[in-house]
């Protein structure tokens, strides 16, 4: 776990965004298919509300790239199925990492040599796992009120935005759509009405096969976050 604190550091940094976007959690005991909930009356009617009922459902792939230009993919299915991808720059060099939650077991992924390990309940914790997953979790966008709708350009292409408001963080959203209605960029409004950095992303349906990706790593003793911290001298294929 060589240079493991300033990684953590450096992947926490990366998940900060969210946190702009930060507002109460919102569950549905039933992944893999449309939520059972109702779609919270803000979003009824709006170009929003499909995405709110992937939310809810527990079943999507969110895709983004903030200002950091650093990748981040984060897949939930149900409460214990959860997975995020991104790549940092560690020493100088790009890593690419995954967590893993998969059927109450904890994995790190590194992408450079298909490696994995299993992460123990103290590694989890001083890793932050599970608050990364927060951090990357949508979850925290149902709860909000309809504010209004306009259109704004975006380099030369012209976007439907609607923006949504959090009382219980007081905290304004505005979430951009193309012209088929997709979901295309989100942004913070601070208190003067200024619309801060634009983030890309995408939001999809997805089902737990996703999650097979274990299989085609190698499994290894110790975490391979850094060439040299890779010490391992045994692998295996994921059963």
């Amino acid at each position: 776990m060589k240079n493991m604190k300033k990684y953590i550091a450096i992947v926490l940094a990366v998940l900060m965004f969210a946190a702009c976007f930060a507002a109460c959690n919102k569950s549905d005991k039933d992944a893999g298919k449309k939520s059972d909930s109702e779609i919270p009356a803000a979003f009824e009617g709006r170009l929003m509300e499909p995405y709110i009922d992937l939310i809810l459902s527990k079943a999507y792939t969110f895709e983004t790239t903030p200002k950091t230009e650093t990748p981040i993919t984060f897949v939930q299915y149900g409460d214990d199925q959860k997975m995020l991808s991104l790549n940092v720059e560690l020493e100088g060099q790009p890593t690419a990492i995954t967590y893993m939650l998969k059927d109450g077991t904890y994995y790190l992924l590194t992408a450079a040599d298909k490696n994995y390990t299993e992460l123990s309940a103290s590694q989890v914790k001083k890793l932050k796992v599970d608050e990364l997953f927060n951090n990357a979790s949508l979850e925290k966008f149902p709860n909000a009120s309809y504010v209004g709708t306009g259109t704004s350009t975006i380099s030369g292409v012209e976007y439907t935005y609607e923006d949504y408001y959090n009382p219980l963080v007081q905290v304004k959203n505005r979430y951009y759509f193309n012209e088929d209605g997709q979901l295309t960029y989100m942004a913070r409004i601070n208190d003067k009405g200024k619309v801060g950095q634009k983030i890309p992303v995408s939001v999809l349906e997805t089902n737990p096969t996703v999650f097979d990706v274990l299989n085609e790593y190698n499994f290894v003793e110790q975490a391979p976050v850094t060439k040299k911290a890779n010490g391992a001298t045994t692998t295996r294929k994921a059963s």
